[in-house]
């Protein structure tokens, strides 16, 4: 979920999600700040086919400048569909971290800022990924009208409530299994360096790492608490080197995002576990007894809601790309949505593509454009396209 991630070099939003052709020169390039201090920009093709892409990128660690995506990939993607005639804007957002509320109210103010600046587009189209994805989510269901057709990709789409619940698990579950080795408990834990393959001084993604890699190894921990925490946790994954970066990764978001959240809702709790029963571990009742327990708060979860629990209001066509193997924003937020979508009648305007990968927005760049002119096409001439799998070869 994180544009600029220190986590893992290969994890960043859309690092494959590119386009094969070659960048094109824009016909004109419009950037500016906004008066909530967001940064905007505005690029347009020398022929223009009256198609906006409005892009949503994912979250960003709170310490970092505010800045225009500049993920590995972007330019890329951006070039290649302004190379197709299409225009693309992109916002920086007001502030970094858990930003969907800020992340919302930017994307949707670049179209008034773009029919100001260049003239109306025929058709507007939302893209984003991670963090994005959900932001473009709640612009689908709350403003239908304003946009045609919408494509969120490794999106929390099954709600910010089960994205903090699945998070604040795993390091309940890392605690119970490695306990001490992360400063603090949950809701108290200091902003700390976060970088497992970093050479200098250890920090505590080394130390999370070098834990869980002890948990893997039966000659030093008979037990294997790693495969127990990655089944309790329900990670999915294909391979201990899976399970492993699978569990880094989370952990690494609790220790630099969970700090932003509270901010958010005022350090109320938007976390709750006091009712549930962890399974999967060779002892669950030792295990339920003893994992810490935090009562969540009614603020907490309002906040959460509001920015955002999706409706399943599907009123503009919709097509979602996600891994399977996700470990940071698991495939089961698409089983929700369309779960909500069903329940409310609007999956007929749902169209779910899965790549069979491990990774978060790990796509490559013809199954990105498979999502994408999908989307075009059923918006466009009326074309649906297909769901299930669209793994490239």
């Amino acid at each position: 979920m994180n544009r600029h991630s220190s986590i893992r070099t290969s994890v960043v939003l859309l690092c494959s999600v590119v386009f094969a052709l070659a960048s094109a020169s824009a016909q004109q390039v419009i950037s500016g700040t906004a008066a909530d201090g967001s940064l905007y920009q505005i690029v347009t093709p020398a022929v223009w086919n009256h198609q906006l892409v409005l892009y949503a990128h994912g979250i960003v660690d709170p310490e970092e400048p505010i800045s225009l995506p500049t993920d590995s990939g972007f330019a890329e993607f951006r070039d290649a569909l302004v190379q197709q005639g299409f225009a693309v804007a992109y916002s920086s957002f007001a502030s970094n971290g858990f930003a969907i509320k800020e992340g919302a109210r930017d994307t949707d103010q670049l179209r008034s800022l773009f029919i100001r600046q260049v003239g109306k587009p025929a058709r507007i189209f939302l893209v984003g990924a991670s963090l994005g994805g959900g932001i473009v989510i709640d612009l689908a269901e709350q403003f239908p009208e304003k946009y045609d057709g919408a494509l969120p990709m490794c999106g929390l789409i099954g709600g910010s409530p089960l994205e903090v619940e699945y998070v604040g698990n795993s390091r309940i579950l890392f605690d119970y299994f490695f306990p001490g080795v992360i400063p603090g408990t949950l809701l108290h834990t200091p902003l700390l360096p976060y970088d497992p393959t970093a050479t200098a001084a250890p920090n505590i993604g080394q130390l999370v790492a070098l834990k869980l890699m002890d948990g893997l190894n039966p000659s030093i921990s008979p037990t294997l608490p790693t495969l127990q925490l990655a089944e309790a946790l329900g990670l999915e994954a294909g391979s201990p080197t899976e399970i492993l970066t699978g569990l880094v990764e989370v952990l690494g978001f609790d220790v630099r995002y969970l700090n932003d959240v509270l901010a958010r809702t005022n350090m109320a709790s938007p976390y709750d576990n006091r009712f549930v029963w962890y399974r999967g571990s060779l002892n669950d009742k030792a295990l339920n007894a003893g994992v810490e327990r935090v009562a969540g708060t009614e603020e907490g979860f309002e906040y959460l809601f509001r920015y955002y629990q999706p409706t399943g209001k599907v009123r503009i066509p919709t097509v979602t790309l996600h891994t399977l193997r996700d470990p940071l924003v698991p495939y089961w937020h698409e089983q929700v949505y369309h779960l909500l979508a069903e329940q409310k009648h609007r999956d007929g305007l749902l169209v779910q593509q899965s790549v069979n990968r491990f990774g978060h927005c790990e796509f490559q760049a013809s199954e990105v454009v498979h999502a994408f002119s999908g989307l075009v096409g059923w918006v466009d001439f009326g074309i649906k396209p297909s769901g299930g799998d669209v793994t490239a070869p």
